[in-house]
């Protein structure tokens, strides 16, 4: 029985079939509503349909083929499928663009991005399902026509992006992720940015292109650059820092916060000069053997514990004065501790 209402037919002491209509809530049985009793079949028929009436018109969950004398059974055999359509995934999709305030894009732009969602694909492809899904037709003369103006929007979509994460999201921007990632092509032939360089696809030989990548701490993206292919990780973050910084006003002046791979001196010596704040990962193993020794006789040994000390980086041709944070862990230092097999 549909819903939460069912229809009972139980014995009672003079011999007759009661029809009851029943809430089972758990192990509790709650009678909704007592039809009637019959002595023979044909009462109890017209029981059961007064109960059926019942239930089509009280339950939670009404049927979509309610039983009425008025209605008359669809002629299933009769129907022909004509068509198949997911128009209303693609309407969902664009009301969430909307709301995410890229409205102001062509909708073609909006349906190559909800079809990287529903199926990633090549562009002639993606313009195959947009019709066969959709019903949406563009010639591929119009995808590239508007293709090459795209960046033209980069500006918009990002404000779009970082007043989304402001006010839908409620995103501070006290703290913000980076991270650098390759694309690669399957061709062996350079382009304007796609170039052979450090690939994290392991398809060095092949050209490919660098995008840097800035989100919320929840993962909301808000902001990205692409590199030529042999650009080195570490130099992709002031171009994309100081847009960030520009797209959020003034008042807005990150401290950085890195691992040794992502800044070399250069950007180090960049970022001070530019009044950056920063925090860089450092390895104590490249440091000079007498600051090592200085830190082992200095460190505390209680777990969480940390100190400080003055340090100068650099090489011949510049130097900086930075200060060097060091903490105590057990686990780590249990974890160095132990013999190698």
């Amino acid at each position: 029985m549909r819903g939460d209402l069912t229809i009972r037919k139980t014995k009672t002491a003079s011999g007759a079939i009661a029809v009851q209509v029943v809430r089972n809530v758990g192990k509790r049985r709650d009678i909704v509503q007592h039809i009637g009793s019959a002595h023979d079949a044909t009462a109890l028929s017209a029981l059961l349909a007064q109960a059926q009436t019942f239930v089509e018109r009280h339950c939670a969950q009404p049927s979509l083929f309610a039983a009425s004398a008025s209605a008359s059974p669809l002629p299933f055999d009769a129907i022909t499928l004509v068509a198949i359509t997911h128009r209303f995934s693609r309407d969902a999709l664009l009301a969430c663009a909307r709301r995410c305030r890229l409205g102001f894009l062509p909708e073609l732009y909006l349906d190559l991005a909800l079809m990287r969602i529903i199926e990633p694909t090549s562009k002639a492809r993606t313009i195959t399902l947009l019709q066969e899904h959709f019903g949406v037709v563009y010639s591929a003369m119009t995808l590239h026509r508007y293709l090459k103006v795209l960046t033209t929007h980069q500006e918009a979509i990002e404000n779009a992006a970082i007043e989304t994460a402001r006010v839908d999201l409620r995103e501070n921007f006290h703290l913000v992720l980076y991270d650098v990632t390759t694309l690669y092509f399957e061709s062996f032939k350079d382009y304007a940015l796609q170039r052979p360089g450090f690939s994290k696809d392991n398809k060095p030989q092949q050209p490919q292109i660098v995008i840097g990548l800035i989100t919320t701490r929840s993962g909301f993206p808000v902001m990205h650059e692409v590199f030529k292919g042999n650009t080195f990780e570490g130099h992709t973050m002031l171009t994309i820092l100081e847009r960030f910084q520009k797209r959020l006003g003034a008042h807005c002046k990150p401290v950085v916060v890195a691992d040794a791979a992502m800044l070399s001196m250069e950007n180090v010596s960049e970022l001070h000069a530019r009044g950056y704040r920063y925090i860089v990962g450092a390895r104590l193993a490249n440091l000079p053997q007498t600051l090592v020794q200085l830190i082992d006789v200095r460190m505390s040994r209680t777990d969480g514990s940390t100190d400080r000390f003055a340090h100068k980086i650099g090489n011949g041709k510049r130097s900086l004065d930075v200060e060097l944070v060091c903490h105590f862990s057990n686990t780590r230092h249990k974890k160095d501790a132990m013999p190698e097999n």
